[in-house]
């Protein structure tokens, strides 16, 4: 699942960089000698703002489907088929049936497929073969744009309930808002539910007009909303991953839990947690992560550990303890009542980077 997040933030990167470049060239170009270059400004204005909005767009659309695709994926490793949520096997049916009869699989989005793949996928899965193929083309397939409610029922369809609603309060969304409206922190109930829908509300109908052709908007935006809009849909996306990746986790790792010390930390900012001795081993380096039900998930690595003041570099099950075990993390511990502190027993690499060098550095305020 990473790295449809990851794929992502470089092509955001990569309009980010578009972007930038608007200034100086226009800046490089508007005094030329020659007037067929002066007047190239306008339109080239125009055509990059209009490739921009549908290149955000389309980078969207296609992280979600593919957030949905990879979800799914490790979902059919656990469930049988039978299993899976009452809303994906209505879908998978019927979306799969459609693709049928409308015989244009092989084409636009169906590139690839065959009707013998197709058809014999839905056996495989209606007949309890182990292992099962969904026809991902069935289990994203959506019939307009990604507006909030459509995003709300792809997800839903997978057994992520009210994501929309839910990502108001992750992190990265409620750190956009902050920093765009210059507040000094985080509103506590959460990004208004109208700023997510009208921003998102805004990039489709501008992209369906350029797609349309119904042209550019007359008043452009510049450099600034551009950055405004890329950064949204960053911070967006952040959010629905958190989410989606908190419900994976809740639902394939038992895990170590953790338990905190009460009325004893977080400190340094909330990246360390004061524990009580561990039933099983941990050490620097271990996979670990914070679920709530607001904030989904933060993962990380255990940065450091420390018994009476003393750095050590692992701590052995039930190992003696009277003050507790300090952890250093490469997150801020969330605060609420519901947030659990789970150490894996292993790398899971649908989420966590490979193991990079830990060092003895204070851990970073995540």
């Amino acid at each position: 699942m990473r790295s449809t997040l990851d794929e992502l933030t470089g092509e955001l990167t990569e309009l980010n960089t578009l972007v930038k470049s608007i200034g100086p060239v226009n800046h490089a170009l508007e005094g030329h000698e020659d007037t067929m270059v002066r007047q190239y400004l306008s339109i080239r204005r125009r055509f990059d703002y209009a490739a921009f909005v549908v290149a955000l767009y389309s980078s969207f659309e296609k992280f979600v489907e593919n957030l949905i695709t990879e979800y799914v994926h490790l979902e059919t490793r656990r469930l049988q088929y039978t299993e899976l949520p009452q809303k994906l096997l209505k879908k998978h049916l019927a979306r799969t049936a459609e693709m049928l009869s409308r015989g244009r699989i092989g084409e636009g989005r169906y590139v690839g497929l065959t009707e013998i793949d197709v058809v014999k996928n839905l056996f495989e899965c209606l007949n309890g073969r182990q292992p099962y193929t969904l026809n991902k083309a069935a289990v994203v397939a959506h019939d307009r744009n990604l507006r909030i409610s459509e995003i709300d029922e792809l997800f839903a369809a997978v057994g992520v309930e009210q994501i929309c609603t839910r990502v108001r309060r992750a992190d990265a969304l409620a750190e956009w808002y902050r920093d765009v409206n210059a507040l000094p922190s985080a509103p506590r109930d959460g990004v208004p539910t109208a700023t997510i829908e009208e921003r998102v509300k805004d990039l489709v109908e501008c992209r369906n007009q350029i797609a349309h052709g119904r042209g550019t908007p007359d008043e452009l935006p510049g450099v600034e909303k551009m950055e405004e809009a890329v950064g949204f849909i960053q911070a967006l996306a952040r959010s629905i991953f958190a989410i989606t990746v908190g419900q994976y986790l809740r639902d394939h790792h038992v895990g170590i839990h953790l338990e905190q010390r009460q009325g004893d930390g977080p400190y340094q900012k909330g990246t360390v947690v004061i524990i009580d001795p561990p039933a099983h081993r941990i050490f620097r380096g271990r996979p670990i992560f914070a679920l709530g039900k607001t904030i989904g998930a933060r993962c990380g690595r255990i940065q450091s550990l420390r018994v009476d003041g003393a750095d050590i570099q692992e701590m052995e099950a039930n190992a003696s303890a009277p003050n507790g075990v300090g952890v250093g993390l490469d997150f801020k511990y969330p605060n609420g009542a519901d947030v659990k502190l789970v150490a894996l027993q292993g790398d899971d690499d649908m989420v966590w980077s490979p193991l990079e060098s830990v060092t003895d550095s204070t851990p970073s305020e995540g």
